[in-house]
């Protein structure tokens, strides 16, 4: 009899997050699309319209063998085969109990055989692997190609979801001495400070100042890298915002992607994502070349950056949410016997 596949929920999800093995698992997706990887396929997502309740079910394979996660073990290659699906229904929240709009899982499949072995609840993922994207972008767009100064400033536009996750997980993993928030609904912008003022003991500078902004114009004033994760049909950063050499991880919470962001700073700005099939479906409305793929700077197939303003055009994509899940279902086998 076939053995039964583990559950593993939001809960046990969250306990096994760490910043820095998720880092390590983004890492390696955005290195192999980048990479002439015979041992990658990720076909492009799909969409299914669920009639007559304006629900849409995503679909998303994808497969990548042959590669290591040595924050679980530097002595076993991985190969991973899995699919992530995503339900949207618009009318979850007026439910009773109201439920979440977006829902999604991953399934994980053994790669030699095609039995389902886990589902993961993908929460807490998407918004670790999210993250930790912008994390590796920042590294290598930034901190790896410019010249370091004594004071690194971080402004956080939106304080939502992506807002969060990538101020906690900003502050983890860079000395930033500053981080500024601000957010249309200002309550927001101080709830998330109060949040990381908690945490401060964990950051990688615990005396890190915390700051609320007034507006948009102080937010963004001599910053040095920036993130912006809102709804807005309408740009937010224009270029009499921004210094010389500033990085931007622009997330596209909104329908748009690259909505957020005004023309003139496109005009100037080198732009990156993280994998050029989404970037020809997604970014193709973008009037702006794309240098090149984040993944294509780590492997030195494209040069760092070294100066100017940058752009990291957030996609997500399959690989990323593969990657992660095949980390926490080995960490959750490991701590569950």
């Amino acid at each position: 009899m076939s053995q039964q596949p583990l559950f593993i929920c939001e809960e046990d999800v969250r306990s096994l997050l760490k910043w820095e093995e998720v880092y390590e698992a983004v890492k390696v997706a955005l290195l192999s699309v980048a990479q002439s990887n015979e041992n990658l396929s990720q076909p492009a997502r799909s969409f299914t319209i669920a009639s007559p309740q304006s629900g849409l079910l995503l679909t998303m394979p994808c497969y990548l063998g042959n590669y290591q996660l040595s924050s679980v073990s530097k002595d076993r290659n991985y190969d991973t085969l899995a699919c992530k699906l995503v339900t949207c229904f618009s009318g979850n929240g007026s439910r009773t109990p109201a439920l979440p709009k977006i829902l999604g899982n991953i399934f994980l499949f053994n790669p030699d055989c095609g039995s389902l072995e886990a589902i993961l609840e993908a929460t807490d993922i998407t918004s670790w692997r999210t993250a930790c994207a912008s994390l590796v972008a920042t590294q290598c767009l930034y901190f790896d190609s410019h010249l370091r100064h004594e004071d690194v400033i971080l402004s956080i536009v939106g304080c939502g979801v992506q807002g969060r996750m990538h101020s906690i997980g900003m502050c983890t993993t860079f000395p930033f001495t500053e981080i500024r928030l601000w957010n249309r609904t200002e309550s927001r912008a101080t709830e998330l400070a109060e949040e990381l003022k908690a945490l401060v003991a964990q950051f990688k500078n615990p005396s890190i100042k915390i700051t609320i902004s007034n507006s948009l114009d102080n937010c963004l004033k001599n910053t040095d890298v920036i993130v912006i994760a809102t709804s807005s049909h309408e740009p937010l950063i224009e270029r009499h915002h921004l210094k010389d050499n500033v990085h931007i991880n622009a997330i596209g919470a909104g329908e748009v992607h690259h909505a957020e962001i005004h023309q003139n700073v496109y005009d100037v700005a080198k732009v990156y994502t993280d994998h050029w099939e989404g970037a020809r479906a997604e970014l193709k409305d973008l009037k702006a070349e794309i240098t090149g793929l984040v993944g294509e700077v780590l492997c030195q197939k494209k040069p760092s950056p070294s100066g100017g303003i940058t752009i990291f055009q957030s996609l997500g994509m399959a690989l990323e949410d593969a990657t992660t899940a095949q980390l926490i279902f080995e960490k959750y086998k490991m701590t569950h016997g």
